[in-house]
């Protein structure tokens, strides 16, 4: 039985702070998306003060950029950001900018004296955080897992994830990521390979991204769609997506929140890729006050505190009544066990092939191989990072290519 190689090195993000602690010079955040709020919030917990954010001189002409530049934490151009500073330290809030050449940023900005990215800003709240002990402590079990992938590079690709994540070090997974997510591998790997007749679950459709994606390695060809999007705010972007699209005659939307059983939850609903059932105990519950990065980020960006409201979930196998699949995508943000458990009829009789994230929980990876492979024996499974952070990675499980 081979096993994972754990490195055992400096915590980056932790190397970073410290370096921006010990300097004057201010910090400047290149984007102005989730990274860069997620990033600016993790600097505040960690004592540092973002002065400014810039963005490309030819994007400035877009209103939604357009502040007081002069203020500190407003939005500033390339050129107006050199005006101001002769030095500064420069984060790269972009996963463009998430690679190991970063000689384009230095030559860009050439008063930067720090060009670099934070690797771990969205490890908290629903995401998880791993720290060494964790991992080695539970290093068997990860080992079996590792064990179970079929090819060389998922038994790479979990390596990398779990080095990425106890060393909160990006820089493990560049060589690794493939895109588009879900579809990277249609027609070069068999057990991988989505179909012209596909009748495709995607469970946390989100506005469309994933569907088009999807529409894109299909050329459209394909029998149905169950796009299933509980955030109000996401669902009409979701909606105009597919009609826009042209398949709304094969695509059924389905706007509830999935889970093990069919009763009420607590949703937050925030239209962005974050929603999500959350705990709650009564009413509303106010997630930022419990230490949710997403409601935080956008409290921090100036908008409101996301909230947690009741919403009627339901289970796939309730939802689909004996309608059979053929491929089921699934981003959940931490409900995927719940989620799958609630499909257990439709999995065991129709074998899907199987797509989910798993990197929410620290051990996605363990509980949902184990759960698959309890409703379906000879599942073969494949591992995969789909962006240069320890974020969207996904467990396959197949028999396409037996």
């Amino acid at each position: 039985m081979s096993k994972l190689t754990i490195t055992k090195g400096e915590n980056k993000d932790s190397v970073l702070i410290e370096k921006l602690k010990r300097s004057p010079l201010p910090i400047v955040l290149y984007g102005v998306g989730l990274i860069a709020d997620t990033a600016e919030l993790f600097l505040n917990e960690n004592g540092l003060h973002v002065s400014n954010r810039t963005l490309d001189d030819k994007y400035m002409t877009d209103q939604k950029y357009m502040t007081d530049a002069q203020q500190p934490g407003t939005v500033l151009s390339i050129s107006q950001l050199q005006q101001k500073y002769s030095a500064y330290h420069l984060l790269l809030c972009f996963f463009r900018g998430y690679r190991e050449d970063l000689t384009e940023f230095t030559s860009l900005f050439p008063g930067a004296q720090t060009v670099d990215y934070l690797s771990s800003i969205y490890d908290r709240g629903v995401l998880e955080s791993m720290d060494q002990a964790y991992l080695l402590g539970r290093v068997d079990e990860f080992n079996r897992i590792y064990n179970l992938l079929e090819d060389r590079l998922s038994k790479d690709s979990m390596q990398a994830y779990l080095n990425a994540k106890i060393n909160k070090d990006a820089r493990y997974l560049f060589p690794y990521v493939r895109r588009p997510q879900y579809f990277s591998e249609s027609g070069t790997v068999k057990d991988l390979t989505f179909h012209n007749s596909e009748v495709l679950v995607n469970c946390g459709a989100f506005t469309g991204d994933t569907l088009k994606d999807f529409l894109k390695i299909s050329n459209g060809q394909f029998q149905k769609i169950y796009a299933c999007e509980p955030d109000p705010v996401n669902l009409k972007v979701l909606q105009d997506f597919i009609h826009k699209a042209g398949i709304a005659d094969r695509t059924k939307v389905v706007d509830k929140c999935l889970g093990d059983k069919r009763e009420v939850v607590h949703f937050l609903s925030q239209g962005t890729m974050l929603s999500r059932v959350v705990q709650a105990a009564g009413g509303e519950t106010t997630v930022a006050a419990a230490g949710d990065v997403t409601a935080a980020a956008v409290a921090a960006a100036g908008g409101a505190t996301a909230t947690a409201q009741l919403f009627q979930a339901d289970t796939l196998d309730n939802l689909l009544d004996g309608e059979r699949i053929s491929a089921l995508v699934m981003d959940v943000e931490g409900n995927e066990l719940k989620v799958l458990q609630g499909a257990q009829k439709t999995i065991q009789r129709d074998e899907p092939l199987l797509a989910l994230a798993a990197y929410h929980k620290n051990d996605d990876l363990l509980v949902l191989t184990d759960y698959l492979r309890e409703l379906v024996p000879d599942y073969r499974f494949y591992f995969r990072v789909h962006k240069p952070m320890a974020i969207d990675a996904v467990l396959y499980a197949s028999k396409r290519g037996g």
